[in-house]
């Protein structure tokens, strides 16, 4: 690198002289930037592109220049810098995908995908461009069209770790059975190392291999981070009147998970504790109430989406949190590195991923007996700290208005009905032919599904009739507003539950419409949380030991309308008696179970 007594020069003949040196104005730039003095160096190649805009040689300096003004959050500019230097040279590949970035930055998805679809660039590149496309169309919903992109990915290098692990779940989403096969031209091996943390739960009943596959996706992630931790555990602010709780999620907006933490944040004892929204959320929500409903529920809100996760930390440190709930743990949105740095001296998780994080810093997860058997405990990085009774509560409140008639569904006004309207990657080859013989049990029954797109729907009709039933038998509704879902769940007769990936809003909802869920749980905190439910309603019969019961007593069921009818009437006057409709009573003793980790974090401090 030329001294800085000899580069400071080029300053001025960026605007004076036409015979500049690129390299005298590049290596001024790069320590600019490398000393974070990013107006300097943006100011250089802006003074430079002023007086010779149409040089052959501006090529790399709109390069140049674009990028800093995107790594500056200036992402209109960034564009127009981009699209200037690929006017002199349309197949500068490295500006193609630098346009990709700042149209997404703009939110112009189309316009992005469409920008790196058009490149045409050499193997190297064109994987980063596909993996760019098919990371957009995974955002986009658009399932499909991402599962081909990875494909074409996949030819060019079938050894890319990130994307086999997208691939996977994409396969999952669309019932693409087997989910590992070797028709994508990976080694299967490889296709098991590369299982991302909810597309395992959904495939392994088992805590520890739940576990190796989040510490896998933390590596790879380079998620972990142990040095310069800004707290010591168990050293709690001792100045506090009150123990500050601060709720790390990314989902402060109508989401599965907030429709279970809304009234605890709501009744939390304000004299006990005061509250922090710690607020990662970054999705839209056209259903604004909630996310009004939940920040005017915290004492303060902390805003974290434009800081980085050492800056986010920080931020919380800064706010001497006491205890930090990391409520969303590794699922889409999450910032687990926030929490590795462990900005509070206690933390815990709870609700959002109902399995190990496998991150050393968060204390504990919160559960309950039930949900957590001991033999479990081998599965999780975790300590668990034990709620005495519900592990969240519902909102008796939020029970549908029946409005709708089968026949608005497409539904059989006589048939028995079997509901499984949930998220097909939960759905298993072994649940699914479960179902099929379930259905062939009962001739005058239908299965009542999500479709999620049509290649889902498409898949799970071949694989009903390669089982021998009419694909006809299987009805498929739309995504709607909960409350529209919670109407269209009233008309059902019996809910069936996946296994090991169970059902936790879902079952929710199931529970308000009364409509009874018969289940059968595993090993994992996801596969028992039906259970947990039926068990506080009373109806804890519904829980089968095995899938061959599981099975049985579906059957049974379709049989027999008089119990179903029993049971949706035992759920509706649960609603005077079960602890899962008693949010005070919950929220009390959430606080206790706050209470009494903070005094055991405290006594296990090494003296």
């Amino acid at each position: 690198m030329l001294p800085i007594e000899r580069i400071k020069p080029v300053m001025n003949l960026a605007t004076n002289s036409r015979q500049l040196q690129l390299s005298a104005l590049l290596e001024l730039g790069k320590r600019y930037e490398s000393g974070q003095q990013f107006a300097e160096a943006i100011d250089l190649y802006r003074g430079w592109l002023t007086s010779w805009p149409n040089e052959d040689s501006s090529l790399l300096i709109w390069y140049e220049f674009g990028r800093l003004l995107q790594k500056t959050g200036e992402h209109a500019k960034a564009e127009n810098a981009f699209r200037s230097a690929l006017e002199k040279k349309h197949d500068f590949h490295q500006a193609s995908l630098a346009l990709g970035m700042a149209l997404e930055s703009q939110g112009k998805i189309d316009e992005a995908i469409a920008i790196w679809q058009a490149a045409i660039p050499p193997q190297a590149l064109q994987v980063d461009l596909l993996k760019n496309i098919a990371r957009l169309l995974e955002q986009s919903h658009r399932v499909e069209e991402t599962e081909q992109v990875l494909i074409d990915s996949l030819k060019l290098n079938n050894l890319q770790e990130e994307v086999i692990t997208t691939l996977v779940q994409q396969r999952q989403k669309l019932c693409r059975w087997p989910v590992i096969s070797t028709e994508i031209n990976v080694p299967e091996s490889l296709q098991r190392d590369c299982i991302g943390p909810l597309a395992s739960l959904a495939l392994f009943d088992d805590p520890a291999i739940n576990l190796a596959a989040a510490k896998r996706f933390l590596e790879a992630k380079s998620f972990i981070k142990t040095a310069g931790l800004l707290s010591e555990r168990g050293q709690l602010y001792p100045k506090h009147d009150r123990i500050r709780v601060g709720f790390l999620s990314a989902d402060f907006r109508l989401h599965a998970t907030s429709i279970f933490f809304v009234s605890l944040i709501e009744k939390l004892d304000r004299e006990k504790f005061e509250v922090y929204a710690l607020d990662v959320t970054t999705t839209p929500d056209p259903f604004v109430g909630m996310r009004q409903r939940l920040l005017k529920a915290v004492d303060h809100h902390l805003e974290l989406q434009s800081l980085n996760d050492l800056e986010a930390a920080t931020l919380i440190r800064d706010a001497e949190i006491d205890v930090l709930i990391d409520m969303s743990g590794l699922t889409a949105g999450a910032r687990p590195n926030i929490v590795a740095y462990r900005p509070a001296p206690l933390q815990i998780s709870y609700i959002g991923f109902l399995a190990s994080c496998g991150i050393p810093t968060i204390d504990y997860i919160m559960t309950t007996r039930d949900l957590f058997p001991a033999r479990a405990k081998k599965g999780f990085t975790e300590k668990p700290l034990y709620l005495p009774g519900m592990y969240f509560t519902l909102d008796a409140e939020r029970a549908p208005t029946q409005t709708l008639s089968r026949k608005d569904c497409n539904l059989p006004e006589e048939a028995i009905v079997y509901c499984a309207l949930l998220n097909s990657f939960k759905i298993t080859p072994d649940i699914f032919a479960c179902w099929m013989r379930i259905l062939k049990g009962v001739p005058d029954s239908v299965l009542w599904l999500v479709e999620e797109n049509p290649t889902t729907r498409k898949n799970l009709e071949s694989h009903a009739e390669k089982q021998g039933i009419d694909p006809g038998r299987l009805r498929f509704s739309q995504r709607v507003h909960p409350d529209a879902y919670r109407q269209r769940l009233a008309l059902a007769d019996l809910f069936l539950d996946t296994s090991p990936y169970g059902n936790g809003a879902t079952a929710h909802d199931a529970v308000l419409a009364n409509l009874p869920i018969l289940t059968k749980p595993g090993k994992t905190m996801m596969s028992r949380v039906a259970a947990h439910i039926m068990t506080s309603v009373g109806v804890g019969d519904l829980v089968a030991p095995d899938l061959e019961q599981y099975e049985k007593m579906a059957i049974e069921l379709g049989h027999d309308k008089g119990r179903l009818a029993a049971y949706r009437q035992t759920i509706q006057e649960s609603r005077h008696s079960s602890p899962l409709f008693d949010s005070n009573k919950f929220v009390k003793e959430f606080g206790d179970t706050i209470l009494h980790a903070v005094k055991e974090i405290k006594t296990t401090q090494p003296t």
